[in-house]
């Protein structure tokens, strides 16, 4: 592993890069690889559908008995501040009702990878100010036709953004419309997107120039937009080795997911996930939540 307080100034400059590094351990597992044989684009779809009516109905309708209806008898739930079961996922949203008075859900994106759905979403009183309330990211694992895992990751949206952008916006935009994109294709742009943040989170800075797009849109709130600033960081830090070394001890993740242009990347203990936008073999466009207290 790398020196701890070296990924320590990380959280403090760029906690996006830092909290994949800090989190990461030996235990990704299945979630960079390819999609099992047999899975179906069709399946996913029924599955993000199924993820998008606890927002929907929920959430935002206040039918607990939707969640009753979605969630199966052993979900398991890693917040621990609530139980497992229906009843917790029930209590998790009214804790938020009571933390943010009025709040309403407004999915942002969504994406469903084998039996994955991950939510990027805007919880707020105010959804047409998206700098307020709070930035979310959910995950959560489907088994025949019911919820049966959920991870979540609560970020307090700031006021202000130093690229000007804000945590949920859309920067990029296709000139002749957003393409639809094979599960071939999807699973090129999953496998590239991992494979330069894992180098990038290594402390390769290389890889910048060869895997990120120059314009790249950022909506961290700290870092500005363009590879330039993501350059100089890395420069500033002193941890970038010569171009093609390896390091003693590789970056690993939690969870992947690719769906359309989108690739997410969720850290081991799932504090922390970062959703890149790949654009013609480039990352172009980036997003994170971050657990407020991670930065």
């Amino acid at each position: 592993m790398r020196r701890v307080e070296t990924r320590v100034g990380y959280r403090k400059t760029l906690p996006w890069l830092a909290a994949a590094a800090f989190f990461a351990t030996a235990c990704s597992g299945a979630s960079g690889t390819a999609p099992a044989a047999g899975s179906s684009s069709a399946a996913e779809e029924q599955n993000k559908t199924l993820v998008l009516r606890l927002y929907s109905e929920a959430f935002n309708q206040n039918k607990t008995d939707v969640v009753k209806e979605l969630v199966g008898a052993d979900y398991v739930q890693h917040d621990k501040s609530v139980p497992g079961g229906a009843d917790g996922q029930v209590k998790q949203f009214q804790d938020l009702k009571a933390k943010i008075p009025g709040a309403v859900a407004t999915v942002k994106r969504a994406a469903a990878d084998r039996d994955l759905v991950a939510v990027h979403w805007h919880a707020s009183a105010t959804p047409a100010d998206e700098a307020t309330g709070e930035a979310k990211i959910d995950l959560y694992r489907v088994g025949n036709g019911k919820l049966v895992e959920h991870w979540s990751i609560a970020q307090t949206v700031p006021a202000t953004t130093a690229s000007g952008n804000s945590l949920f916006s859309d920067q990029y935009r296709y000139p002749n419309g957003a393409p639809t994109l094979s599960e071939e294709q999807e699973e090129k742009n999953h496998q590239f997107a991992v494979e330069a943040y894992r180098k990038l989170s290594d402390g390769d800075a290389a890889v910048i120039d060869t895997s990120w797009d120059p314009r790249y849109y950022q909506h961290n709130p700290v870092a500005a937009n363009g590879t330039e600033p993501l350059k100089q960081f890395m420069q500033q830090q002193g941890v970038t080795p010569p171009s093609g070394t390896v390091t003693s001890s590789r970056t690993q993740f939690g969870h992947t997911l690719a769906d359309g242009d989108l690739v997410w990347v969720f850290s081991s203990d799932h504090v922390v996930a970062d959703i890149f936008r790949v654009v013609d073999g480039k990352i172009i466009e980036h997003w994170d939540v971050i657990a407020d207290g991670q930065q």
